[in-house]
């Protein structure tokens, strides 16, 4: 008897020792995981938080751009047209167009006599090209076709559309980020395809309300071309531009100024279909 009551005791004191180390082990792990929580969790809610929060604002910003003069269908304008090759002035030309959303736009190129030299043309399904000094004809599709042979920048038909009418081209994208700079600088909106290539830059000013500059890459990252929002004007409520300099990757460039531009027009779909004889 006087063992078992021996064995008991020594079990109770075991089992006490025991406990006392469990307690120790479970506060422990207690306070790891609490100071896990007061580091690692709650710094990675917050760089989603924020993640998140710069992910609405750019895509805030973005719709919103997209969203500028949306009730501007169709406008007209005439304008001044100067090309410079090794940053020398080369030739001044005048410019007359007149375009229709969303993608309908014609453009003719005058010498200082007003003569026709060139006229472009896009119904949103063919790009037509007549030369009037060559006496040439060119009809091809539209939907990757660009103007680099009549301007020496790879831009598309619907692009300088969407820049007449004071809006950006926007190209297709899976990622949008913004990078915030200090006030005077604005900011800068950069558009990815899925595999994180930039597709597009898009500079804005501190406001969020002025584009200062658009810049289009390829799928290599190779810059296409990027236009400055040089100067602007309002016709009709509508913001559009009075200055857009054109630049290629190439290092051509050339800049349109903007005389006069008529804006809520009336306009037959007819106008941009071009014929062997026009």
């Amino acid at each position: 008897m006087y063992y078992s009551f021996k064995i008991l005791a020594s079990l109770r004191e075991e089992m006490n020792l025991a406990m006392k180390y469990a307690i120790i082990l479970f506060a422990a792990a207690f306070f790891l995981s609490a100071c896990s929580s007061l580091t690692g969790t709650v710094s990675d809610k917050s760089l989603k938080a924020k993640t998140s929060e710069d992910l609405y604002e750019a895509r805030d910003l973005l719709l919103s751009l997209q969203n500028r003069n949306i009730n501007l269908k169709t406008f007209k304008g005439i304008g001044k047209i100067t090309f410079w090759k090794n940053d020398k002035k080369d030739i001044i030309t005048n410019a007359v167009w007149v375009g229709s959303e969303p993608d309908m736009l014609r453009i003719v190129i005058r010498n200082v006599s007003w003569q026709p030299i060139v006229t472009f043309s896009s119904d949103g399904r063919w790009l037509y090209f007549v030369s009037h000094v060559q006496q040439r004809y060119y009809k091809k599709r539209s939907t990757k076709s660009n103007l680099k042979k009549i301007i020496s920048i790879p831009i598309k038909a619907c692009d300088i559309l969407s820049l007449l009418a004071g809006r950006i081209p926007v190209y297709k994208h899976e990622v949008e980020s913004i990078i915030k700079d200090d006030p005077e600088n604005g900011y800068l909106l950069i558009l990815k395809k899925r595999w994180g290539n930039i597709i597009e830059k898009i500079y804005v000013d501190g406001s969020k309300n002025n584009v200062r500059k658009v810049e289009v890459f390829d799928d290599t990252g190779s810059l296409l071309y990027s236009v400055v929002f040089d100067r602007m004007q309002t016709i009709n409520g509508y913001d559009v531009p009075l200055r857009l300099v054109f630049l290629g990757g190439n290092g051509n460039r050339f800049q349109l100024d903007i005389q006069r531009y008529w804006a809520d027009i009336s306009v037959s779909p007819s106008v941009f279909v071009l014929n062997p004889m026009d």
